[in-house]
């Protein structure tokens, strides 16, 4: 282990030109060979999937257990992820458990929640403990990865990290303006992975690859070839199509002039098609140089206007999307502080505990009631002050919701929920939500209330996520009493929520299969034609009327201008689409979070593909 790092240190600080091939693709962190009486017969190995962690999401790390004793075990896994902020750590953690029973081998991914990085720039670490059955000893680890607010999570595969790592990295710190020698990260000591610098991204091998779209919800933007996309597991490559359209940017490079997004079976029927925004994502393709070396300014200027047209990256939009001009919290309003009760009472206790306590209660001769009465006021003047903050701020809270609902091919839907909330006095603040999905604290602009603002960089945050059976189990600092909270949450559910397009000789005529009546409907016929309608309930045909794009345009606009910026551009990419539909519901469900909270409202804008038949 120690001339291996050596070895890779060593060709850093020669800045060799000719990288080994795989050197940094994912080995493993853990590998345990228990021997009881000398015999290697229970053994564990823990690897992870990326080379980096992202600044956000999940992080996939796979866990290998042999088990050739005569009993059934059990390995704990505690993980932690915190940033490194000055004014003081965010922390989250979590934990999993893996049974293997006797005479098994088990291979399962982990998918480990991390936490929310707001620094401009920094490092997030993740700390991993292993509770062995007994009597094997326990094992720990760490890996860590230098962020930078400016630069998004990406990931790339080796055959592209092999012959342009070094260069990539250099270039996207040239990007932000640092120095361009620094050395890039590297695999280090006993801590594990520790990060020397900002890298370009995170490597991968396809083959490897997890079939879950959560674990690649953390990054930005994958950059793979052609072949790469081909070795992919059939599981690995629908979870990619599903990040994809959940907003990421999807960077094939070609090794034939004849590939296009129809062989690739990434769009039906786009014979010669070389882009396309799917979803609220966007993939391209690129032609792959002969050599295997990319031009590295190029390649990161085309990352970052990619994301761009997507939205820009998970990580500077939770840090800087919601702390000025989030439309949501203007329509949730401010809360009303009346300090003048508070002062009120402040001034009456400070004369009944000093002149009146003095010289009426305890007057000249009777001093010893002081014992007495001093308490009694005190226990006065606090009872009033708890009775004043319950009826200013109550018991629970309230909050609203406002939900990005696309429906996909495959009977998905895909789910972008922003909600704020404004607590009071709370008896309990862990949750469940609903579903499985990715959850993340907002920064907020600063106020008397807000939890996470810029000054604070999280707030000293301390949270837990258990990945349950129906959802994400949580505790700690996602809600504090008498504090504003804001969240986002994406998903990808299974729906069969859809719109059918029944034939009509006049009007296009729908059909609705939503189990909650959509209020206004505009719809992009295939020829560009604009319809409109309202109070489409299930299963119910309703014929649209002829409307036009100067109206459709103003009202798509005002429903735009409630979300917040990512998903006001992710709009951006669907409002021209024909044969789609655009749609408002107050009566769809919203992802349940914190249940004791008052949510007043859930307003939903859907759209998606009408498709055609009953």
């Amino acid at each position: 282990m120690r001339n291996r790092i050596l070895i890779l240190l060593a060709l850093a600080a020669l800045d060799a030109p000719l990288q080994v091939a795989n050197a940094q693709a994912p080995q493993a962190l853990i590998r345990e060979t228990y021997s009881p009486k000398g015999k290697p017969v229970i053994s564990l190995e823990i690897t992870p999937l990326l080379t980096q962690l992202p600044s956000s999401g999940y992080f996939p790390l796979r866990v290998k257990i042999t088990n050739d004793g005569k009993t059934g075990r059990t390995w704990m896994f505690e993980f932690t992820s915190r940033d490194f902020n000055p004014g003081g750590e965010n922390e989250l953690k979590s934990e999993f458990s893996v049974k293997c029973d006797s005479g098994d081998a088990k291979e399962v991914d982990l998918l480990v929640p991390l936490i929310s990085v707001f620094l401009e720039e920094g490092s997030i670490e993740l700390d991993i403990e292993v509770s062995a059955p007994a009597p094997f000893p326990g094992s720990s680890e760490t890996i860590s990865t230098e962020s930078h607010h400016d630069w998004p999570s990406v990931m790339y595969s080796e055959t592209i990290h092999s012959r342009n790592g070094n260069k990539l990295d250099k270039a996207a710190e040239a990007s932000l303006g640092a120095p361009s020698g620094s050395s890039p990260g590297l695999s280090t000591g006993s801590g594990g992975y520790v990060g020397m610098g900002l890298e370009f991204g995170a490597s991968f091998s396809p083959r490897t690859m997890p079939d879950d779209w959560r674990a690649y919800s953390g990054y930005d933007a994958c950059l793979l070839t052609d072949g790469d996309w081909n070795d992919l597991p059939v599981g690995a490559k629908s979870a990619l199509r599903k990040w994809n359209r959940l907003g990421g940017v999807l960077l094939i490079y070609t090794t034939t002039p004849v590939t296009d997004l129809n062989s690739l079976d990434l769009e039906k029927n786009a014979v010669g098609a070389s882009r396309a925004d799917l979803g609220w994502g966007t993939v391209r393709l690129q032609s792959f140089p002969d050599s295997g070396l990319l031009e590295a300014e190029e390649t990161v200027k085309l990352v970052h206007d990619t994301i761009i047209h997507t939205g820009g990256h998970r990580a500077r939009n939770l840090r800087s999307n919601f702390r000025s001009h989030w439309p949501l919290q203007t329509t949730f309003g401010e809360k009303n502080f009346r300090i003048a009760f508070f002062i009120l009472i402040l001034v009456i206790f400070g004369v009944l505990i000093g002149p009146v306590n003095l010289f009426v209660f305890a007057r000249a001769g009777h001093r010893h009631k002081l014992f007495v009465t001093t308490p009694l006021i005190s226990l006065g003047a606090s009872a009033v002050l708890v009775v004043l903050i319950l009826f200013q701020d109550g018991f629970g809270g309230r909050g609203q919701r406002l939900i990005l609902h696309e429906v996909g091919p495959d009977n998905t839907a895909y789910i972008s929920q922003e909600q704020i909330a404004r607590t009071g006095v709370l008896l309990k603040t862990g949750f469940t939500t609903s579903e499985h999905g990715y959850l993340s604290p907002v920064m907020l602009a600063s106020s008397r209330w807000a939890r996470i603002t810029e000054e604070n960089s999280g707030g000293n945050g301390r949270y837990n996520v258990t990945l349950d059976e129906s959802g994400l189990k949580v505790t700690g600092d996602w809600f504090q009493r008498r504090s504003e909270h804001g969240h986002v949450f994406e998903t990808i559910r299974p729906s069969r929520g859809r719109l059918n397009l029944v034939r009509s000789p006049e009007a296009p005529t729908i059909n609705s299969t939503f189990e909650f009546p959509l209020d206004e409907i505009f719809y992009r016929d295939d020829n560009g034609g604009v319809w409109q309608g309202d109070d489409v309930q299930q299963g119910r045909n309703v014929s649209l009327t002829p409307s036009d794009e100067e109206r459709f345009a103003d009202w798509f606009r005002k429903q735009q201008d409630l979300f917040a910026r990512r998903n006001q551009a992710r709009l951006d990419l669907c409002r021209n689409r024909r044969g789609h539909f655009f749609a408002v519901s107050t009566r769809a469900e919203g992802v349940t979070t914190l249940e004791t909270l008052d949510w007043e409202d859930t307003y939903t804008f859907l759209t998606g593909q009408i498709l055609t038949g009953n």
